[in-house]
């Protein structure tokens, strides 16, 4: 018998689904990667039902699923908003209105899930990895409580370990070292992050992932800064030179993940056609009237699924008429303008819905092409636009208000998709394990909600203490400290290029060179490797990028023994060192969230510090113990019982 909607199902879900959607935040604009919450999500639900009587597998289920909404809302919202500060619309961000986009495209998605699952769970050539390894999960933890024990410990080690960096100082956060050499002050020098985060993130990304990150890393500050230090002429200070390089590599990083994205595009237009083609006969056979079904097989009615696009469709209609500034277009005729944007977010969004959905299946959440998605969205919208203001001869006057409204659009767009994409992965655990699927959806609507509601503060709140990119709130802030946000900085140097053509273009065009000769690289079996992970590794600080290498290097070696002593590897199931990880992640970005309400509060990042400033190398030597410290924790977790 399946489990119900309780009273303790829906208390748990908004408890976890505001704990996911918080984490989520911190690392979507920290390092613009988001592994899946659904194991994690699972394997908490699991951990708090057990003080409860009388529990049952679909319960976790249930509570999984709208939990798992956090991750998915925020990588809509959190990977394009902020670019509207980035491009400086905006000095902050406006909570109602942030709330309004997320339920907008989360909500979306959840409709648009409802006839894709019809097609896609059935699509033999999709196996779906990621969900058989959570029903596996599901299964394996209502019997093994040392899974849930690895999870728990693993989120104070990094709730602790993120007290000790940035409360309290004691352990130093990065370590890098800069000298200029010769006449022409070439520039070389490393640097290292200690993100206890990070290394998790690392762990459950993978060796490969994590060696394309740090061969981009290697690139950019390895070849491109002494050579960029060596061409550039100018009055010669390290600090304000380095600075000054941040920035073109900034951009450089910029043109490489634009280049990848658009190749990534290019590269699965096979499969993106497959799916829609699966997809859109899942929509029209939505159609027909609904005959009696089994319960796991039973959808929210479709007499709802139409009521709720409609009511959505006016809501959009509202919303985009009150954020869009249409003054500046000076069209002829508003409604027809905000009209048609209505209509593109629900075909477009269809369309990547499916496309996600699709990928889901094939390749799994984690690994799915969102950020070529989401690229393909915003430049479609961006090439419309510029052609209707090319059009009116208005283009010099409202080219930021252009971008403005391309963002805002793709923000709803993205979060359809992202959501769709994770629901899909969530309605194939509940058909695994014989859950009903109306229940799932129920409980995604609950999540959605919820993370709605949270998220946009979480990212006001962070925003206001460390800053995004290059924008600094206040005066004085640490600009070494700033939220790199990849991807909203990738949309904001999108659409300022097609509005504006005010982009250091020679800076963005090495970084478009680089990764094509990575990508003739790829064409020739050089390696399995990750161009999106090489583009990001350009593009990210040293102290984001080498903490996920030395993660992904933790994962290489623990996998490598595992084959010496030629023991199987469990792909389908984690292993407690990936709970462990799991629990890290968690456990570091949640303390970072806790940390910013004092922070925020006060306007004084250091109001919890006790290390001197004369203990600066102290906290550094700290800092590389508790990498190393790390690095055995993860090496006992997994062999300690075997």
């Amino acid at each position: 018998m399946t489990g119900a909607i309780t009273f303790r199902v829906i208390v748990l879900s908004i408890f976890l689904a505001m704990l996911l959607a918080a984490s989520s935040t911190y690392l979507a604009l920290k390092i613009g990667f988001l592994p899946s919450a659904s194991i994690p999500a699972a394997l908490l639900a699991m951990a708090i039902l057990r003080c409860f009587k009388n529990t049952s597998i679909y319960e976790t289920n249930l509570i999984q699923t709208a939990a798992s909404a956090g991750e998915a809302v925020a990588g809509g919202i959190v990977f394009t908003i902020p670019a509207l500060v980035i491009i400086h619309y905006w000095n902050y961000f406006p909570y109602l209105e942030n709330v309004a986009i997320a339920l907008l495209g989360g909500l979306l998605g959840i409709l648009f899930s409802i006839p894709l699952r019809k097609v896609l769970l059935k699509a033999p050539q999709l196996s779906f990895p990621e969900a058989s390894a959570i029903a596996e999960v599901l299964q394996l933890a209502s019997k093994q409580s040392s899974q849930i024990r690895a999870m728990i410990w693993g989120a104070g080690l990094g709730g602790a370990l993120e007290f000790a960096q940035t409360g309290l100082k004691l352990i130093a956060s990065t370590a890098e070292k800069w000298i200029a050499i010769g006449k022409s002050t070439i520039i070389f020098g490393f640097g290292v992050g200690f993100s206890p985060a990070l290394i998790g993130v690392g762990y459950l990304m993978g060796f490969d992932v994590g060696l394309s990150l740090v061969l981009g890393a290697l690139i950019a500050w390895g070849i491109i800064l002494p050579l960029l230090s060596m061409w550039i002429l100018e009055p010669f200070n390290l600090a304000t030179s380095l600075a000054s390089y941040r920035t073109d590599i900034h951009y450089i990083g910029l043109g490489a993940m634009l280049m990848a994205g658009l190749w990534t595009l290019l590269h699965l237009l096979k499969s993106f056609y497959r799916s829609l083609r699966l997809s859109m006969q899942g929509l029209l056979k939505v159609l027909p009237s609904e005959t009696s079904l089994i319960s796991s097989e039973q959808d929210i009615p479709s007499v709802y699924l139409f009521l709720g696009l409609l009511i959505l469709m006016v809501c959009m209609y509202c919303l985009f008429e009150y954020l869009f500034p249409l003054k500046v277009f000076m069209l002829s005729f508003p409604p027809i303008f905000i009209l048609g944007t209505v209509l593109y977010v629900l075909i477009i969004g269809f369309i990547f819905s499916a496309i996600c959905g699709y990928f889901s299946g094939l390749v799994g959440v984690t690994a799915s092409p969102g950020s070529a998605i989401i690229i393909s969205s915003l430049l479609l919208i961006a090439i419309i636009l510029r052609a209707l203001l090319v059009f009116k001869g208005h283009l010099l006057v409202s080219g930021l208000a252009a971008a403005a409204v391309t963002i805002m659009i793709g923000a709803v767009v993205a979060g359809t998709a992202c959501i769709a994409n994770d629901n899909i992965q969530d309605l194939k655990v509940g058909q695994l394990i014989g859950a009903k699927p109306w229940q799932q959806q129920l409980m995604l609507i609950l999540g959605v909600i919820v993370a709605a509601l949270v998220i946009p503060y979480v990212m006001a709140l962070l925003f206001n203490v460390y800053g995004l990119t290059t924008v600094l709130p206040h005066a004085g802030m640490d600009p070494q400290q700033t939220l790199s946000a990849p991807p909203a900085a990738m949309m904001a140097g999108l659409t300022q290029g097609v509005f504006n053509h005010d982009l250091p273009w020679n800076m963005l065009g090495i970084g478009v060179l680089t990764m094509i000769i990575f990508i003739l690289l790829s064409c020739l079996s050089w390696r399995k490797m990750s161009l999106l992970g090489v583009a990001m590794g350009i593009y990210l600080p040293l102290y984001s990028s080498i903490p996920l290498f030395i993660g992904s290097l933790f994962a290489f070696f623990i996998r490598k023994k595992i084959k010496r002593q030629q023991q199987k590897a469990e792909e389908a199931t984690p292993n407690m060192a990936v709970l462990l990880a799991c629990g890290l992640v968690a456990g570091a970005t949640l303390m970072d969230v806790f940390l910013a309400i004092p922070m925020s509060l006060t306007g004084n990042p250091a109001i919890l510090a006790i290390m001197p400033v004369s203990g600066h190398g102290i906290a550094t030597l700290l800092g590389f113990c508790s990498v190393l410290g790390l690095g055995l924790t993860f090496y006992r977790v997994r062999f300690s019982k075997e």
